[in-house]
């Protein structure tokens, strides 16, 4: 048993190193962002937090401007969802973990809802790891690599 996380080990920003899937079938890894996924999580000494993933290389939307994307097709804004998470709120540190309280989220499934996560402090990396059994019954183990920016 790893000691626990203090918060005060957190703060600051973290940049995405690894973002893998691990199937407990031993069918090969994954990784739902590409290879080289970019993102940002950022913890603050006064309890907010936010995390960003995505796809390296995003196609552009056929929009010019912020205020005119909900107007691009459809199946480019579909794109768009499907290469970029993004969600904000509170965090915490619960023994060897980081609980994220998600209150704002790019999915709206996930507001109110707490993310869980084991984590694993090694100088200026972070893992941040997670299970998740599936419908066919087997086992999802997602881990997130950090690096402190």
């Amino acid at each position: 048993m790893s000691d626990p996380i203090r918060p005060e080990q957190l703060h600051g920003s973290w940049l995405l190193e690894d973002f893998i899937i691990r199937y407990a079938d031993g069918r090969p890894p994954s990784h739902p962002f590409g290879a080289d996924a970019r993102g940002l999580l950022m913890y603050t000494p006064d309890g907010r937090m936010s995390a960003i993933l995505a796809r390296e290389g995003r196609p552009h939307l056929d929009a010019s401007r912020l205020e005119t994307s909900a107007k691009a097709p459809a199946e480019e804004k579909a794109a768009a969802f499907d290469s970029y998470l993004s969600y904000g709120g509170r965090w915490f540190t619960e023994g060897e973990e980081v609980v994220h309280s998600v209150e704002y989220a790019l999915t709206p499934n996930l507001v109110g809802r707490e993310n869980r996560r084991r984590a694993s402090l090694d100088g200026d990396r972070i893992v941040l790891s997670y299970d998740v059994p599936a419908r066919s019954g087997v086992t999802r183990h997602y881990s997130l690599t950090w690096r402190r920016a």
